[in-house]
This record gives C-alpha cells, sequence and structure tokens, in this order.
C-alpha cells in the first residue's frame, strides 16, 4: 500500500471493519463482442471486497437517483485493497438483501480512494 493516504485508508478500514460488516461487490463479467465473428468472449468477473456500514444518505443523491432511502441503504466502504471501488451495477449482499450499486462517491483526497458512500438498492 503506497500514497500520501495509505495510513489512513488502513486506518479507515480497520475502524469500518470493526464497526461494520465484510462485503464483496461483483461485478459479472460482461465479455468482450467480436462483430466479425458474432461472438462474445467471456469476461472475468470484477470483485471489490472490504467493509462496509450504513450511513444517512444524502437526500439530493437519492432524488437525482428517483431513490427512497428506506429502500435503498447508503453505505460507507472501505476497501481491502487500497484504491479499490466498487462499479455501478455491481452486486452486494447487505443484510441478506441483494442489492446493486447505484451511484458510487469515492472519498479520494490524492485521487486514490481511501473509501466510497456507495448507494444501493434491489
Amino acid at each position: 500500500m503506497t500514497g500520501l493516504y495509505a495510513a489512513d485508508a488502513a486506518s479507515a478500514r480497520a475502524d469500518v471493519g470493526t464497526a461494520g460488516a465484510s462485503v464483496t461487490f461483483t461485478l459479472a463479467g460482461q465479455g468482450t463482442y467480436d462483430p466479425l465473428t458474432d461472438t462474445t468472449t467471456p469476461g472475468a468477473d470484477v470483485v471489490i471486497t472490504g467493509a462496509a456500514v450504513r450511513v444517512k444518505g444524502n437526500p439530493i443523491v437519492y432524488q437525482r437517483l428517483s431513490l427512497i432511502e428506506g429502500e435503498a441503504p447508503t453505505l460507507f466502504f472501505t476497501p481491502d485493497n487500497y484504491g479499490d471501488v466498487p462499479a455501478l451495477d455491481a452486486v452486494v449482499t447487505w443484510g441478506g438483501i441483494d442489492y446493486t450499486v447505484k451511484s458510487v462517491d469515492p472519498i479520494a483526497p490524492d485521487g486514490v480512494a481511501i473509501a466510497a458512500r456507495v448507494v444501493v438498492a434491489r
């Protein structure tokens, strides 16, 4: 782990790991389409792991996404790997329910994410 805020990222990960729960965001491989052969080559899944805790959401974000906060939690996420953030449309299980990522707002003071606010919905 290198970068200006690597130590802060590790500290945040430890704190959120203690207060929250481990999570895994998975974006199923989209594959690559070849129009010459009319075939799609399967792609690898993108898996981002870390810890998350539910936090109060931003009403403006919910309005923009046409979501209701009670049905679409905002998670404060800290990645296991410095700089990782979940992709839009990735799937995560939170509280026993599968959700899809609708919004990601990274916290990246030097351009490398140390955490992110992630809005998920069913």
